[in-house]
């Protein structure tokens, strides 16, 4: 199967129902990006909370996307997931979660990390 933007929206309902409203809010219904981006923020919560079986869930969640999806769908979740989750050790722990990532979605994280810094002189 290779998700559509809508069927990779209908997956992450399934697997997190409490975030339905978000990823249909006025603002977010049918944006593939911005819905993404409510998907980003549950897993910076779940990173933030120390919550690893949370955190085994979306990325399994997120590797059957990365790993079945539209390149469309497979955009957003470099855009609008990935770049914006911070693993950097503060008032929370996070690095953890990084370890914990499947290669492939921690390849991709690294990547885009790279480029990001390259972009920003980082």
């Amino acid at each position: 199967m290779s998700y559509t933007d809508a069927q990779a929206i209908k997956l992450i309902e399934k697997a997190f129902p409490a975030l339905i409203d978000d990823l249909h809010g006025e603002i977010v219904e049918d944006l593939l990006h911005p819905q993404i981006g409510e998907f980003s923020r549950l897993a910076q919560a779940v990173v933030d909370d120390g919550d690893k079986h949370g955190w085994a869930k979306v990325t399994a969640t997120f590797m059957e996307l990365w790993l079945n999806s539209d390149p469309s769908v497979i955009n957003a979740l470099n855009v609008s997931f990935l770049e914006h989750l911070n693993f950097k050790d503060g008032d929370a722990q996070r690095s953890w979660a990084l370890d914990a990532m499947p290669l492939p979605m921690r390849r991709a994280w690294q990547e885009m990390d790279v480029y990001n810094r390259k972009l920003h002189g980082g």
